[in-house]
């Protein structure tokens, strides 16, 4: 069963972290050139459309590495349960800032922009945006830190 609930996890871990490096090495940069309602629109429907291949991973992430986490807990070192709770409270930050991100700044920002006013919210999207995305990139190296603290 552990087999499983690994692989499982590994394959949703891809689609968040690649889907995540694809949105913010390729789809953003390449749509960030479009002005106006255009850029919104896009922006937008780029967002929707990855929402809920993306929050779909996240929600298998966290029940699979619940379970994965359960097998371990009683059996691993003693610096495993440090690094669960460095990781969980990293994944908690990592959906807070994604749900903040697109679904309170980014529909802000593209009002203003349909609006065609100054894009005030920009700075403070982008920051949220690279904080979710740092969280994204340092939550499977936690991953791999637990695997090791638990063989």
């Amino acid at each position: 069963m552990e087999a499983v609930l690994v692989t499982i996890h590994l394959l949703a871990a891809a689609v968040w972290v690649g889907g995540t490096i694809a949105l913010v090495f390729v789809g953003v940069p390449v749509l960030a050139k479009l002005e106006g309602d255009a850029r919104a629109t896009a922006l937008g429907e780029l967002g929707r459309r990855w929402r809920p291949l993306g929050y779909g991973a996240i929600g298998v992430l966290v029940v699979t590495g619940l379970l994965l986490a359960d097998e371990d807990v009683n059996d691993a070192s003693a610096g495993f349960d440090a690094v669960l709770a460095i990781k969980m409270g990293a994944v908690a930050l990592m959906i807070a800032a994604s749900l903040y991100h697109d679904y309170v700044l980014g529909p802000r920002l593209a009002a203003q922009i349909r609006a065609g006013e100054p894009p005030t919210i920009r700075p403070r999207l982008v920051w949220v945006g690279r904080f979710a995305f740092a969280l994204t990139l340092l939550v499977p190296i936690l991953g791999v830190a637990l695997q090791q603290l638990a063989d």
